[in-house]
This record gives C-alpha cells, sequence and structure tokens, in this order.
C-alpha cells in the first residue's frame, strides 16, 4: 500500500465541491506507480472508478498516455515516413462485423504503409478483434517488436500485439476484468502508437467524449477519430459519421447517402472469429454486400483524409476497385507469404 498513491486518489475521488482533476505531472507518476508495482490493486481499482465517475481530462489521458510511451512500451522505428497507425479498440467488437483487416489490407494496397496493434481478452466487452481475424486469415500477430519492424520494412504491413511490446500493461488485464466496466485504460491503449507513426486513425463512439479528448492524439503529423461501429475505425454505411480531428475546423461529415447509400447497413456477425474472418475474405474477394460497402466507405474516406485522393468520391471508387480487381486480395496473400 503506498500513501503517495493514496494523494491521487484523494483528489480524483473527494466531494464534488472538492474532487479535480490529477495534473499532467501528477498522471504521469500515478499511471508510473500503477505499472512498476509501487500501488496495491485495491488502490488501482479505487483510482480508476473514482476517475471513470469523475470523467478523464485531456492533462490525464496525455499523462498516463506518455508515461506509457516513453518507460513501459518498446517502440520500433521502421523506415516508413508515411506509415499509419489504425487504433482499434483493444477489448474489440461483439455486435457487428470486425473489418478492420480488411480495411487496412486496402489501404495497403493503395500504397499506403499501415500499422494494427491490439492485445486480446480486455475488458470490457473481450469481443472480435482485427489480431484475432487476422491470425486466422494467416497473418503472423504473435511477432517481436523488432520482427514487426522487420516486416513492416519488407512488407508495409505489420501487427504488433501489446504483450509483447507492453507486458506491464497487459499485467493489468486480470485487474481491469474485475471492474466490469471501462476505464480509462480502454482509451489510452489506443494511443501508444508504438511506431511513433505520422498518421493515426482511431475509433471512438461517444460524440462528448471525442471532442473533449481529440487534442489527446498521438500521430507526428495529424490524427482522426472514427465514430464508427461499436467505437471502431467503420464508418456506418446509411448513417452519418462524423470524424474528428486534431482540429474541429477540419472535422469531417461522412455521409453515405451521397455516394448511393441511403439505407442503413449493419454487418452483424456472431462473436466467433472464424465467421468474421471468412466475411473480411469475401470482402477481399470483392464480393457485394454490405459488409464490402462498409469497407470501400472506411478505406476511401481514410484515402481521402491521407491525401492519398482528391475528393471522397474518389476515394470510394479507389477503395471498391482495389476489392473489385483482387489487388486488397493479392496483398493479404503477399503480408502472409
Amino acid at each position: 500500500m503506498s500513501e503517495h498513491f493514496q494523494t491521487f486518489i484523494r483528489a480524483v475521488a473527494r466531494g464534488e465541491k472538492l474532487k479535480r482533476d490529477l495534473t499532467y505531472d501528477e498522471a504521469a507518476d500515478c499511471m508510473r506507480m500503477i505499472l512498476d508495482g509501487s500501488a496495491a490493486e485495491a488502490q488501482i481499482g479505487a483510482l480508476l472508478m473514482t476517475q471513470r465517475v469523475k470523467g478523464e481530462s485531456v492533462a490525464e489521458i496525455k499523462g498516463f498516455t506518455d508515461v506509457i510511451r516513453e518507460e513501459f512500451m518498446v517502440q520500433i522505428r521502421p523506415d516508413m515516413p508515411d506509415l499509419l497507425d489504425i487504433a482499434c479498440p483493444y477489448n474489440g467488437k461483439t455486435r457487428t462485423a470486425q473489418l478492420a483487416p480488411a480495411v487496412a489490407l486496402t489501404l495497403h494496397a493503395a500504397g499506403v504503409p499501415v500499422l494494427l496493434h491490439g492485445a486480446e481478452g480486455i475488458p470490457t466487452k473481450t469481443g472480435i478483434t482485427p489480431g484475432a481475424v487476422l491470425r486466422h486469415l494467416g497473418v503472423q500477430v504473435d511477432l517481436w517488436p523488432h520482427e514487426v519492424e522487420a516486416v513492416l520494412n519488407q512488407t508495409g504491413f505489420g501487427f504488433l500485439d501489446a504483450g509483447r511490446f507492453s507486458p506491464a500493461w497487459i499485467a493489468l488485464t486480470p485487474l481491469r476484468r474485475q471492474f466490469g466496466l471501462r476505464t480509462v485504460c480502454n482509451t489510452v491503449e489506443k494511443f501508444f502508437n508504438p511506431t511513433d507513426a505520422p498518421y493515426q486513425v482511431s475509433g471512438f463512439f461517444h460524440k462528448n467524449y471525442i471532442d473533449r479528448i481529440r487534442t489527446t492524439q498521438t500521430g507526428t503529423r495529424s490524427s482522426w477519430m472514427i465514430q464508427g461501429e461499436e467505437g471502431s475505425i467503420e464508418t456506418a454505411a446509411g448513417r452519418r459519421t462524423h470524424v474528428f480531428a486534431n482540429d474541429p475546423a477540419d472535422d469531417l461529415i461522412l455521409c453515405p447517402a451521397e455516394v448511393g447509400l441511403p439505407e442503413r447497413e449493419r454487418v452483424e456477425v456472431p462473436v466467433d472469429v472464424a465467421q468474421h474472418a471468412a466475411v473480411n475474405l469475401s470482402v477481399l474477394r470483392g464480393e457485394p454486400g454490405h459488409a464490402r460497402d462498409q469497407v470501400t466507405l472506411t478505406a476511401g474516406t481514410i484515402l481521402y483524409l491521407l491525401g492519398q485522393v482528391s475528393n471522397l468520391q474518389i476515394g470510394f471508387i479507389t477503395a471498391e476497385r482495389l476489392l473489385i480487381d483482387g489487388k486488397a486480395l493479392a496483398h493479404l496473400e503477399r503480408v502472409t507469404a
């Protein structure tokens, strides 16, 4: 039990009039004590739960994130000046298709180097993750950081398992499972950006929360948060999707009806990784349907955000053509070779 850690708990957990946000330095010190074993489990639980009730501040998220990235993570530096970090929720999806792998491979086929990262068994959903789908498709997802760096330099596509690049973070998972609620941990892990990539696209859902924390993103050049399905990056065909940039003036409101998809298309898949992998494979084969529409919309939007195409319409057409022509599937075959 750490008396020093108690000061952090008192700061966020006192009454309505006395509670306050942690400063950046306090947040960094707090997370350092959580990960180096200085704080007791009961103290960690008290801090995370009371902070959830208070609401996380920008300074807290930045302090937590920075200390993890600087002291508790193995970072790699592939020779990829335009690398895109795709940051999906580590706890996966339980109601709709996990299509981030197909989106990433479509972007890769368009010439965008891509890295995804994640872990398995993360609460509260413990759902289907991009890593699980990629593994089922034959992609190696359990490589060590230096191996992923080599793969990225060779192919321009990679996946990093958090258990490999931040064991101290993953060691928190059993404790996190006991809470039954999301905590700031679910936000922070999306901002790990283990390659210090210049571009970052992450998935969130609640608009007010996204608007508050938009400046905490870690792309060194540009970052965007997509208000996607289940808080992931997949835009929903038939529903307006808000894309949040670092600067509100650069936000994008995506209206799929403008490209001929006026009806809501929810791609529902059971919580079975084989079925999610099968849906991704059907998309990569160019098979028409709601899943291909969603991947086309998402990948096309990201191509536009990255400046790869001059407008959204061209982005959608480009992404769809990469799928229909089999080029995205060919890139899957390349990265599994």
